[in-house]
């Protein structure tokens, strides 16, 4: 069976999957999601031990209590793999359904939206083993009348903290251009999901 990088992916959960066939993610290897949410990257696929953290104390089962993922519980290179979805938003309509949903209701800048990423990064390969994986949920989209290349940015940061980037998935969406609004740019009309495998320990 063929695993494409870019295929008939509908939701996060079937990318998910797809990470399992190739081996980014195994059955019994301890995974900690950080930012769980509603669990849907989870509805297909899960291995056995996944720890559900989120910063709403509704949303994080394993502690019933909120968890920055800038401040994971755990020790260095204690867990197999994480999963990250940070508010990787950067601007856009004011859905405040939608924004909330996705953790960007409270107004920052892009800047400050664009380090936090990258600090729950920083976080999510610390407590990685060495040779585990870190999987980033991120978007190139446009912001104050630029591109914020997030798969670049990201991948950069990761690179810099001893990550090597072993895979990528888009998954295709759907929003149209908003109304109203001139196009200066092409429509990302995706998602990514950036796959690392963190630094391995040679003798």
């Amino acid at each position: 069976m063929t695993v494409p990088a870019i295929g008939d992916y509908r939701t996060n959960a079937n990318v998910i999957v797809a990470c399992a066939q190739l081996g980014h993610l195994h059955r019994d290897w301890w995974t900690v999601d950080p930012t769980y949410g509603l669990g849907r990257f989870w509805t297909l696929w899960r291995p056995d031990r996944l720890d559900c953290h989120d910063l709403n104390p509704a949303k994080s089962p394993t502690t019933g209590r909120a968890i920055d993922f800038r401040d994971l519980p755990y020790d260095n290179g204690q867990v197999d793999a994480v999963v990250f979805d940070p508010p990787y938003k950067l601007n856009g309509r004011s859905d405040l359904a939608m924004d909330a949903g996705y953790g960007v209701d409270i107004r920052a800048s892009w800047q400050d939206r664009m380090q936090l990423c990258r600090d729950g990064i920083t976080e999510a390969v610390r407590v990685t083993r060495p040779g585990g994986r870190v999987l980033v949920k991120c978007q190139d989209q446009v912001c104050s009348g630029q591109v914020r290349w997030q798969t670049i940015d990201f991948a950069n940061h990761a690179m810099s903290l001893g990550c090597r980037l072993v895979d990528r998935f888009d998954l295709l969406s759907y929003r149209p251009q908003p109304e109203g609004r001139r196009q200066v740019h092409a429509r990302r009309n995706h998602s990514t999901l950036l796959v690392f495998a963190t630094r391995t320990v040679t003798t």
